[in-house]
């Protein structure tokens, strides 16, 4: 039988425990997962990923199953749905790390200690382990505490205050944002660095990674500028600088981009989803199932990358994954019993 795709990429050996949430930690490991290493998406039956609620999964039957943002998200990891509230579920928890190259979490600050997983404990008891926490504004400061959502990073990140035309900031977006999308590109790197630092000292490490610090980097200049005393106002469409570059409507309903010599159409979602140099991108991919999957922003020459597998139904390695770890099964089927190990939420899709 010749070598799966995966077998011949960078990551190929590591496994990655993801206990992401949303679009920050669960996209990270999802980079992971595009380099090679195995992904084992961990969610509880009294906590799955809110993405499993959002718009789009219907009504009835497995509904958590069929959520479209979940699913773009989270294709080809393996599923366990474990409750780690549980102390049996903390033991399974310890095992499965006990194998794991990585740890991926957005949750909280606190809230991977009240699941008794706290970082110190996790770094005593397994050193090779690189733990990467993405949080809000990091692991230590005045604002450790603050849950945030787009809308506030940007506000704190300094973003929102460059954006915009008239005399209020604007956000990119209250559910999908840009503080979010692009946190995964550092956190995936990070981790990559970590492990090859790893490979030459034997020593894991605790990523803290902040999402209002990785906001404000993205501004680069303008922070440079306004440390100078020479902040930039906000201008939106209108900068002096460049008077002859505008965006204007287009007489049709839409918009568009003027510049010296040329001009191109604004396009929204739907225009760009059609255009013929999106769909031979990699921005957005398809799964086997044909449904549309989130992308892959690099290629290899020599080592095409794709969407091998699609979303699995939560919790459908539980049994797989734990007899991995060392669990007999009738500790397994304990587990079942006792609803440690589920495979459905225990909550209804109106949470």
């Amino acid at each position: 039988m010749p070598p799966s795709p995966e077998a011949s990429l960078p990551l190929a050996g590591i496994r990655v425990l993801d206990l992401g949430w949303i679009t920050a930690g669960a996209a990270s490991s999802t980079l992971l997962l595009d380099l090679g290493a195995e992904v084992i998406k961990v969610e509880g039956p009294d906590a799955p990923d809110p993405f499993r609620h959002w718009e789009g999964r219907g009504e009835g039957g497995d509904w958590w199953n069929r959520a479209p943002f979940y699913n773009f998200t989270n294709r080809g990891k393996r599923s366990v749905c474990l409750d780690l509230k549980d102390p049996r579920g903390r033991a399974a928890m310890l095992r499965l790390l006990a194998g794991a190259d990585v740890l991926v979490e957005n949750f909280r600050r606190g809230v991977l200690a009240r699941f008794g997983l706290a970082v110190p404990e996790l770094r005593r008891r397994f050193p090779r382990l690189v733990i990467a926490s993405i949080s809000s504004q990091g692991e230590d400061g005045p604002d450790r505490d603050m849950v945030s959502f787009g809308s506030t990073l940007e506000a704190t990140g300094g973003l929102a205050a460059l954006t915009g035309t008239g005399a209020a900031p604007v956000i990119t977006g209250r559910e999908v944002n840009y503080p979010d999308q692009v946190v995964c590109l550092f956190a995936a790197g990070a981790i990559v660095a970590a492990l090859l630092e790893r490979d030459r000292t034997g020593q894991g490490a605790h990523l803290d990674l902040s999402q209002r610090e990785l906001t404000s980097f993205l501004l680069g200049e303008e922070l440079v500028a306004a440390a100078a005393g020479a902040p930039s106002p906000r201008r939106g469409n209108a900068d002096p600088a460049g008077s002859a570059e505008r965006v204007v409507p287009d007489g049709a309903g839409g918009w568009r981009a003027e510049w010296p010599g040329g001009a191109a159409p604004v396009r929204d979602g739907a225009a760009l989803a059609a255009a013929p140099e999106f769909l031979r991108g990699t921005a957005v991919l398809r799964g086997p199932d044909g449904t549309p999957a989130k992308g892959i922003p690099f290629r290899f020459a020599r080592r095409p990358l794709a969407v091998h597998e699609a979303c699995r139904p939560l919790g459908a390695d539980n049994r797989a994954v734990l007899a991995d770890s060392g669990l007999a099964p009738e500790e397994i089927a304990a587990l079942e019993e006792a609803g440690v190990l589920a495979t459905a939420p225990r909550r209804g899709n109106d949470a």
